[in-house]
């Protein structure tokens, strides 16, 4: 049985209500500037999807720059972005972990998918915190070093 991920978990981090519009969810993050991606959850703190550094330059990319790079038959997501006005709008599917998680899982899961963060659920899908690679390495630095 492997280590979990229970005392790796921060209480920090960025949530965006997902009928918040997508200038206060921009805005709130980079204010707080407490993570990398930003759990946007229903009324009752329940995750419905994340906003990443993608999804936000992305918009930004098109609404402001009106520069869309690289995608050839990108119509429709460019009117999509035009048009979004909700943090659901630009949102990615959420992908979480549980607090017994054990840290390989979270290791394969952020290499699947690509991410340095996660947020952390309870069995009621609500966020509790979130989890990223410095947590696992610094936990991890006793068995390096050996």
């Amino acid at each position: 049985m492997g280590k979990k991920i229970g005392a790796l978990v921060t209480d920090k981090f960025d949530k965006v209500l997902e009928g918040e519009s997508i200038y206060d969810a921009i805005k709130k993050i980079a204010v707080n500037r407490e993570t990398s991606i930003a759990c946007v959850v229903d009324g009752e703190n329940k995750l419905k999807g994340l906003l990443t550094p993608r999804n936000i330059l992305e918009t930004l990319e098109v609404r402001e720059l009106g520069v869309v790079r690289g995608r050839f038959f990108a119509g429709p997501e460019i009117l999509h972005l035009l048009t979004s006005k909700y943090a659901k709008d630009i949102m990615s599917a959420p992908v979480s972990v549980k607090v017994n998680d054990e840290i390989e899982q979270v290791i394969n899961l952020m290499l699947d998918e690509g991410f340095y963060e996660l947020p952390v659920v309870d069995e009621d899908v609500k966020v509790v915190g979130t989890i990223n690679y410095f947590d696992i390495i610094l936990s991890s630095l006793k068995e390096l070093k050996d």
